[in-house]
């Protein structure tokens, strides 16, 4: 693959904010048409070299990238929202009928979108809970569980591509990164809050197309480039679990998050970003204190 970026026309650093800009895009106008000519004006790219940066950067086509982002974001929302129309879903996601989203959804999970949301959840899974925790003691306490109502965040992040669960080296070279740059650049102040961002819906993403975004929340217009770009995290209510726990805690707070409080609460998970929160802590120590943040539909 690194032979690829020898094109003096393809510099992969050069590129990567425009390319995210334009997959954070992709994720907030599902219902919309997305085509060539409106996402090369997001990018800031010419039409003709847009579809061919997307791919070498991402790994996959365009059009691929915006059908499976469509699929399984319907599929999440299948099992969270069980009260919610098929066909309901399947416009809220981008498919101009139910016809040719029963065909896609069909072709991608090998069931029809009916029986999928039935073989789930006649099994209590969530959308997070997946086949990896069964059989294991997942059992793990909170310190506590809140609603919280977020406003619109400014955030600058990194991201990352690939297998990450369970890697909690990768996850500190992506904060340190992130740390060096915005520390360069004065802009961590007390108020500063960070933030680990999980961009795919539940299980089905293929573990080399994950997604995740590292950020730092900032109070002032920022210039990026490359690695590093800029986005809002959008105002919502969340269901806010606080946890105390050493690194292969992660799953656990989550499954409890899911499985557990979600199921109990009376709400349900809406279909934007769930995300952990970092809060200060006033020592260092093994564990970490985090917050593991589930959107909620509003009410």
């Amino acid at each position: 693959m690194a032979a690829i970026w020898e094109d003096p026309l393809l510099e992969k650093d050069t590129y990567q904010e425009q390319i995210y800009k334009v997959q954070d895009y992709i994720e907030k106008h599902l219902d919309m048409v997305l085509n060539v000519e409106l996402l090369s004006k997001v990018a800031g790219f010419s039409h003709f070299h847009f579809q061919r940066i997307f791919s070498l950067i991402t790994g996959e086509p365009l059009y691929a990238f915006i059908k499976r982002i469509r699929l399984e974001k319907a599929a999440y929302m299948l099992l969270t929202d069980e009260n919610r129309s098929i066909t309901d879903i399947a416009l809220s996601v981008g498919f101009s009928n139910q016809s040719s989203f029963a065909k896609a959804f069909k072709s991608r999970f090998k069931m029809s979108s009916s029986a999928y949301r039935k073989s789930k959840t006649d099994y209590n899974k969530s959308a997070f809970v997946v086949d990896y925790y069964e059989g294991m003691d997942m059992r793990i306490e909170p310190l506590s569980v809140e609603i919280r109502q977020e406003e619109d965040l400014q955030l600058v992040y990194v991201r990352y591509s690939g297998p990450y669960k369970g890697d909690s080296d990768l996850f500190s070279e992506l904060f340190d990164s992130l740390y060096q740059w915005a520390t360069e650049r004065e802009l961590i102040t007390e108020s500063s809050r960070w933030f680990v961002i999980y961009h795919d819906h539940g299980d089905e993403t293929d573990e080399d197309m994950l997604r995740i975004s590292v950020c730092l929340s900032v109070n002032r217009n920022v210039a990026v480039s490359g690695k590093v770009g800029v986005m809002t995290l959008c105002h919502g209510k969340f269901g806010v679990g606080k946890f105390y726990i050493g690194a292969k805690d992660y799953g656990k707070a989550w499954y409890h998050m899911y499985a557990v409080w979600l199921q109990k609460s009376g709400y349900t998970a809406a279909d934007r970003c769930a995300f952990e929160h970092y809060p200060a802590q006033d020592e260092l120590s093994d564990k970490q204190l985090v917050e593991i943040c589930i959107p909620l539909i509003e009410t």
